[in-house]
């Protein structure tokens, strides 16, 4: 039996703790069905929207991407702690201030902030918008900025894996839609299909700053779409460096 053909390598780990905030990069993680853990476990709900996105982000407050959250102690695998301690986490917002997330003061701050009535959901699931990881080509990255004429930080893309493909193709991604791939030693991610972007990519992560021709031009050239989604098959750790195979 040949062995799996070597596509590509991850480069960089990317979680998100509360939904539409900033994300962190980590060194390894465990991927489960559900997703990266402690991956979105946090989700402010806007109490005015009616729709089935109920999600209070920053395309109704851009300043949303710049606060900080982190874990206090990052959840693993098999931890034994009660969950308000697994998942215990702190945001720092633009200013500085901290607080504890769950806490009422930080709800109050965001709601003062932008205007809105807000409910606070927690769920061991990440709550994303379509499956439990994403995956980008960082040549996609590299292709979006010279088609755009910005130099386009990856974080504004909000993907779990970035990958450098073998190839060197950008959009190699799409390629893959359909088919099943192998992240390091365990992990196995059927890519279900391609990401549809909305207005989150305009947003500067260093200021929240719009620039509307970014999704503009992925509208025009890419059919709306950067970057692909995954279900997982099967779960484990990935680091960054791992190779990704095709299987």
């Amino acid at each position: 039996m040949s062995s799996p053909k070597r596509i590509g390598t991850i480069r960089v780990l990317r979680r998100y703790p509360v939904k539409s905030m900033a994300g962190e990069d980590l060194d390894r993680v465990f991927v489960s069905y559900a997703g990266l853990v402690g991956d979105r476990a946090y989700a402010f709900v806007d109490n005015r929207n009616k729709t089935n996105f109920p999600w209070m982000t920053g395309r109704q407050g851009h300043e949303m991407i710049l606060y900080q959250p982190r874990y206090v102690h990052p959840p693993e695998v098999n931890d034994l702690r009660p969950e308000a301690e697994r998942f215990r986490a702190e945001v720092v917002s633009p200013e500085g201030e901290k607080f504890n997330v769950g806490e009422a003061k930080l709800q109050k701050h965001l709601e003062d902030r932008f205007g809105r009535s807000l409910k606070l959901r927690f769920s061991e699931r990440a709550m994303t918008d379509a499956r439990p990881v994403s995956l980008f080509g960082r040549a996609t990255v590299q292709t979006l900025s010279s088609e755009t004429g910005m130099t386009l930080d990856y974080r504004r893309f909000r993907a779990n894996f970035y990958v450098d493909w073998e190839s060197g193709e950008p959009f190699f991604e799409n390629s893959l839609v359909g088919k099943t791939v192998q992240i390091g030693d365990e992990v196995t991610v059927h890519v279900v299909e391609r990401d549809a972007r909305c207005a989150m990519i305009t947003l500067d992560p260093e200021t929240a700053k719009a620039s509307p021709e970014v999704h503009r031009n992925v509208v025009q050239k890419h059919e709306g779409c950067a970057g692909v989604y995954g279900a997982v098959l099967r779960e484990g750790i990935v680091q960054v460096n791992d190779p990704v195979y095709a299987v």
